[in-house]
């Protein structure tokens, strides 16, 4: 019976990421927002990161770093196990925004 969950839940998340993820996703309406949730904290200027990503010419430059340090997962850092609840603050992304970010 789990594995016929685990399955489900695999299938409703192909079916969600389908429907959620954007065509032709644009900077200002899609990627952005995710920029400013899970990025913009430590990606701007007098921060300890090399570079800031608060408008589209900061970012279109690192766009190939970005994608796969997102879809590798290294970006935005987040060291709390995943598998063990849920936390505030937590700025890691979903299976649809890694899929935006990357499109």
């Amino acid at each position: 019976m789990k594995r016929l969950q685990v399955v489900g839940r695999l299938l409703g998340a192909t079916v969600a990421l389908a429907v959620a993820v954007p065509d032709r996703p644009t900077f200002t309406r899609d990627v952005l927002p995710i920029m400013q949730r899970s990025c913009q904290t430590c990606h701007r200027p007098n921060m300890s990161t090399p570079m800031s990503l608060l408008t589209y010419d900061e970012v279109r430059p690192w766009a190939r770093s970005i994608k796969q340090q997102v879809e590798a997962r290294v970006m935005p850092p987040w060291f709390a196990d995943r598998t063990v609840g849920v936390y505030r603050d937590d700025p890691s992304l979903s299976e649809t925004e890694i899929a935006t970010v990357a499109r």
